[in-house]
């Protein structure tokens, strides 16, 4: 029998690919499908992969296999901070979740090259705050640069419409949306870059589109702060960052003199508890969840935290439910778009147009697309086919 070719590879990039991934080699090495004392050797340098061996290794971490036969490990995006509350119970970044925020790193430098490429000058993000400011004022300045109307907010018939022209309408301030998949909400709700031109923000599809819609809010309010980072939205009882962008998001999707003057509002008078259906018809005309309703009540002092919290424990059942149902199959096409943001998307379609980049690159930018899912992708983003969901 012939000896299988084994690859050439710099054993000390291998050993970077797998601890940058979030791998221990005990679990890289089931996923690879060898023992650890065989990762240990390819590690060490004393024994080297296959060909097929190296291809699954790289799979596993991410990477090209191309990178493993460098001189040199490659540089690493910077570091984001972590705003989460669970870390301090021991929660780490999942393999996935350090590989998403490197995508989101990767498109942001495409994005310069491509706007240079194409002779294009990048927007410049117009907002700058710090935590001095109140709440409510940033909210205002954020609410006029993204140029969203009460009453438009109000006409938005479903979550769909109402997530898409958010996005849209933070996306013209110069910032990418990303849409990350295969990440628990225990382990993110969100995250942000806030560095400048072209700032990011990733949301997770295991979330609900109402949900997404505040986090995408809660993220933007990082990004002004010039401090994005990871978050869980959830709040401390010390004044923290995220309780300050919680409360500026909050107030940019159900400003407070609007909530306080519903004619829902007035008729509960000084009662403080509240029944559902007023919640619902609520949540419904400003497109957002029950529960921030019902935490802008209680900021206002309409609501008790005892009730507050009861109803959110419910919300939150009703939710894993409706979460295990599922639903149905979602056209590649789509994944694309919604995955890739409509701002990225565009851009990459436009430098393929403009013969910028080759169709293999255009594929690449994208996260893997075939020719004829062109057409469908762009008859999207106007608005035709497919633009139903986010």
């Amino acid at each position: 029998m012939s000896q299988r070719v084994k690859a050439n590879i710099n054993a000390h990039v291998l050993v970077w690919a797998r601890q940058t991934a979030g791998c221990v080699l005990e679990e890289a090495a089931r996923k690879i499908g060898i023992s650890p004392e065989k990762l240990q050797a390819w590690e060490a340098g004393e024994d080297k992969p296959t060909l097929r061996q190296l291809r699954i290794a790289a799979n596993v971490y991410k990477r090209p296999t191309a990178l493993f036969y460098r001189s040199t490990t490659p540089p690493e995006p910077p570091d984001i901070a972590d705003f989460r509350v669970l870390p301090a119970a021991g929660l780490k970044y999942t393999p996935r979740l350090l590989y998403e925020i490197r995508r989101a790193f990767q498109r942001r430098v495409v994005a310069m090259e491509l706007t240079e490429q194409l002779g294009e000058a990048p927007i410049i993000f117009p907002l700058q705050a710090d935590m001095s400011e109140s709440p409510d004022s940033l909210a205002s300045r954020i609410r006029e640069a993204l140029g969203v109307t009460l009453a438009a907010q109000v006409s938005w018939r479903d979550h769909y419409t109402a997530l898409r022209s958010w996005i849209s309408a933070v996306e013209s301030l110069g910032v990418f949306v990303f849409h990350v998949k295969n990440i628990e909400l225990t382990q993110m709700r969100g995250f942000s870059i806030s560095e400048r031109p072209f700032p990011v923000i990733g949301t997770n599809g295991k979330d609900s589109p109402r949900g997404r819609i505040f986090t995408l809010l809660h993220e933007l309010v990082h990004i002004v702060l010039q401090s994005g980072g990871v978050c869980d939205l959830q709040e401390t009882e010390s004044e923290s960052i995220e309780t300050y962008c919680n409360r500026v998001a909050g107030e940019v999707l159900v400003p407070k003199d609007a909530l306080l003057q519903e004619e829902t509002v007035m008729e509960n008078g000084g009662n403080t508890l509240w029944e559902d259906w007023r919640l619902k018809l609520l949540a419904d005309r400003y497109m957002v969840s029950q529960e921030v309703i019902l935490r802008r009540l209680l900021t206002f002092g309409r609501t008790t935290r005892l009730f507050y919290n009861q109803k959110r424990e419910e919300y939150e059942e009703i939710y894993r439910r409706e979460k295990a149902e599922g639903g149905g199959p979602v056209p590649h096409f789509r994944l694309i778009l919604r995955d890739n943001g409509p701002a990225f998307t565009s851009l990459v379609l436009s430098a393929y147009h403009n013969e910028a980049i080759s169709s293999r690159d255009l594929s690449n930018f994208l996260g893997g697309i075939k020719l004829d899912h062109v057409e469908r992708i762009e008859r999207a983003l106007f608005g035709g086919e497919g633009s139903v969901e986010v």
